[in-house]
């Protein structure tokens, strides 16, 4: 697969990405800023990187919390964990993982049982003010 159309709700996976492509996984979400959004707090045993192209919210990479708007790119490294504490704006993250280690599991990764189940995410109001980290 040359072309995604996350539009579409394509995503490169391990089976349609070019053999050549050192990215294991690519493709786009969405937290919504209604109430009814739910993330899980995970790692991967690869490094991801997550392109914000639209709204503002908190994310939550290791021990720091980052409040992210349009334009901002964030890093996990291998092993790391991560999570979204609130939206103020629906937000769009288009993500890009890395290669795959021989012998990793492409999926979410949880230190606990609790982190594995998916939380409501919070809407944050849009009047408060945002300190960048």
């Amino acid at each position: 697969m040359t072309l995604i159309r996350t539009r579409d709700r394509q995503k490169l996976t391990g089976g349609n990405r070019p053999e050549t492509c050192p990215a294991s996984a690519a493709g786009k979400f969405v937290i919504r800023a209604d109430g009814t959004a739910r993330f899980d707090r995970h790692y991967h045993e690869f490094a991801e990187f997550w392109f914000v192209a639209a709204g503002r919210g908190t994310v939550l990479i290791g021990d720091v919390a980052h409040q992210v708007e349009a334009g901002d790119i964030l890093y996990t490294a291998p092993g790391l964990e991560h999570d979204v504490l609130d939206v103020a704006e629906e937000l769009h993250i288009f993500y890009l993982s890395a290669e795959l280690p021989p012998g990793a599991s492409p999926h979410h990764l949880h230190k606990t049982p609790e982190a594995a189940v998916k939380h409501p995410v919070p809407v944050r109001d849009q009047r408060q003010g945002d300190d960048h980290a």
